[in-house]
């Protein structure tokens, strides 16, 4: 009994350990060029956005879906996936206007004092947005460590986390905040992950509970990759062919490791 306890905690001590991972050092790592560089290179995100979003296309079409169905019949996978895109559409209402004006904002190089105002505010509700965004993202991992691929998923989910990172420290550096306060707040955004990745964990212990976590993380995905990070890699470089190359190989990846289990 005690090596089961024992054993448990290791699990739940590995999920945490992989969500901060994940999510923290991925938001850092973003928020670090965020407030480093002027202007990062958009080719250079495009192709990162690409691959990541390959890998979680593979992951929520080869694992997540497909595992959701064996434990929960099609209307678990469906009802979850449903409840994923649902959640992710709302959050996006939130987030999108606020990217959009960074857009337009960030290329000037003198920023009135009411520009920095509205970039202060952009930069708060999208990290708001954000800290919200990553609770699936940690379901995902706290659930799919019961499938062998918890590690995996924080991998893909790291190169996730840096350009949300970075989506919150160039607006808030650009408002003149100071660039310790927009690092911190852009690291902060990933903390959510972790709790998701616990709540993922224990709802893992139940079959049902374990086949709607994967569906909706599955469907969190879907969505985040479809209407938002391909886009966006498409939007920011026209290598095209590169950005499919890119996703297709990341998508290629994830079916041999499904493949070799």
């Amino acid at each position: 009994m005690a090596n089961v306890i024992n054993g448990e905690k290791i699990m739940l001590l590995r999920v945490v350990l992989i969500a901060l991972g994940a999510g923290v050092a991925g938001s850092f790592v973003g928020g670090l060029i965020g407030v480093l560089m002027r202007k990062p290179s958009k080719t250079y995100i495009s192709l990162m956005l690409s691959f990541a979003a390959g890998a979680m296309l593979g992951v929520a079409l080869f694992e997540l879906l497909p595992e959701s169905f064996e434990f929960g019949g099609i209307w678990a996978a469906l009802g979850g996936m449903l409840l994923g895109v649902g959640f992710i559409f709302s959050l996006d209402l939130l987030n999108k206007k606020g990217e959009q004006e960074v857009e337009k904002s960030v290329v000037d190089t003198q920023i009135a004092a009411g520009d920095k105002r509205k970039l202060k505010r952009i930069g708060f509700i999208i990290f708001f947005a954000m800290a919200l965004h990553s609770i699936p993202e940690g379901l995902a991992i706290g659930a799919g460590e019961y499938l062998g691929i918890g590690l995996l998923l924080g991998i893909i989910l790291f190169l996730h986390f840096v350009p949300e990172g970075l989506a919150i420290a160039v607006p808030l550096r650009a408002s003149g905040m100071k660039t310790w306060k927009a690092l911190l707040l852009a690291t902060a955004a990933g903390f959510p992950a972790v709790i998701g990745a616990i709540i993922g964990y224990y709802i893992g212990m139940v079959e049902v509970l374990l086949a709607y976590c994967l569906s909706f993380a599955a469907g969190a995905m879907l969505y985040v990759v479809l209407s938002e990070m391909l886009p966006t890699a498409y939007g920011y470089s026209n290598r095209h062919k590169l950005i499919t190359a890119v996703t297709l190989s990341g998508v290629l990846l994830i079916v041999v490791f499904s493949a070799a289990l």
